[in-house]
């Protein structure tokens, strides 16, 4: 089976803190690209851009989305290298549903398979295709084969966030089981539940060193987080120590999240209309969705928060809030600026 020369360095290369791409307008151009680092802004203009946004990267590829005209289901996919201008096409997505890209690079560099993860169906629902394919597949995950999806509707599965790790899409679900899918064996599989796992918290993933790492945040409580890996091949959770919290930013974002080290820094940093980062709704999570998952974004006031976890302090980070349609975090060496 060929191995997944992305997949090492994702979980041993250190990155660059990442830019923070906002769309003011998803049917313009113009984006907005923000470098923490150096706190500056300002526009980029790229034929990436029209009507689509970016949903993943990974090995220099970006994957982008958009809505068919005139379609409130239908989006078109593809996937974009900006350092060489490469397209590949992939088929019209029709689902019903939004969802979470991920797709997983060869040893050659090339986008081998693209998963669509459901955010909410009756089962955990996955679609897949590969470049050049004329329609995706589908596969859901029915845990009791004698059940059938119809009585799954009952209690609907509502994905949180979705994280890639080497060949396999890690999901956790809003009650805090871990789900993985491998997208390229096709197989789902129930993995286990986070530990001290609340509802009212907000969650993401991270990969981080063959590791995933569920992160919670009670808003409540300010820049209280939780920060628990799991390592997939003994199924143990343990808590992140000290040594691996210290020297370490987070970027968070629904769909896609960055590890970074950061000599002398212990941070968090997270999207948000506010410092509770805006993803509770009516005492219920929900996922900060990106441009492509619904027909029609609203547009928001948005601000990046930084959380000191050894002060307990929080910063706003952009000196005035911009209104932008949708936000995600993406490294610099991806596009250049």
């Amino acid at each position: 089976m060929e191995t997944n020369g992305t997949e090492k360095n994702n979980c041993s290369k250190e990155l660059m803190v990442p830019l923070a791409l906002f769309a003011v307008e998803l049917n313009s151009k113009k984006r907005l690209l923000f470098d923490v680092s150096s706190r500056k802004i300002h526009g980029v203009t790229s034929t990436v851009f029209p009507d689509a946004f970016c949903e993943f990267e990974n090995g220099g590829w970006l994957l982008m989305a958009q809505h068919k005209p005139l379609s409130f289901q239908d989006q078109i996919v593809f996937l974009v290298h900006p350092s060489t201008g490469t397209h590949l096409d992939l088929p019209v997505l029709r689902s019903p549903n939004e969802g979470f890209f991920v797709f997983y690079v060869g040893s050659h560099g090339m986008p081998l398979v693209v998963a669509f993860i459901e955010i909410m169906s009756a089962v955990p629902t996955a679609h897949i295709a590969c470049p050049g394919d004329v329609y995706w597949s589908i596969y859901k995950h029915i845990s009791d084969p004698e059940m059938s999806e119809a009585m799954h509707k009952v209690q609907s599965a509502l994905i949180v966030d979705v994280v890639l790790l080497g060949k396999q899409a890690v999901c956790v679900d809003f009650h805090g089981q871990i789900l993985s899918f491998s997208i390229t064996d096709m197989i789902w599989r129930t993995v286990s539940s986070c530990p001290d796992w609340s509802k009212q918290d907000s969650h993401f993933l991270v990969a981080s060193n063959e590791q995933v790492v569920a992160i919670s945040h009670p808003c409540k409580t300010g820049s209280a987080f939780k920060f628990f890996k799991l390592d997939l091949q003994a199924m143990e959770w343990s808590l992140l120590d000290d040594r691996e919290l210290d020297n370490t930013s987070w970027f968070l974002c629904k769909g896609q999240s960055y590890r970074v080290k950061e000599e002398g820094k212990r941070r968090v940093y997270l999207f948000g209309p506010n410092k509770c980062a805006g993803s509770i709704v009516n005492g219920a999570e929900v996922a900060t969705f990106t441009g492509s998952l619904g027909p029609s974004t609203l547009k928001s006031i948005t601000n990046i928060y930084a959380y000191d976890l050894v002060d307990e302090t929080v910063e706003t980070v952009i000196p005035a809030s911009i209104v932008t349609e949708v936000h995600r975090w993406i490294l610099p060496s991806t596009f250049a600026t």
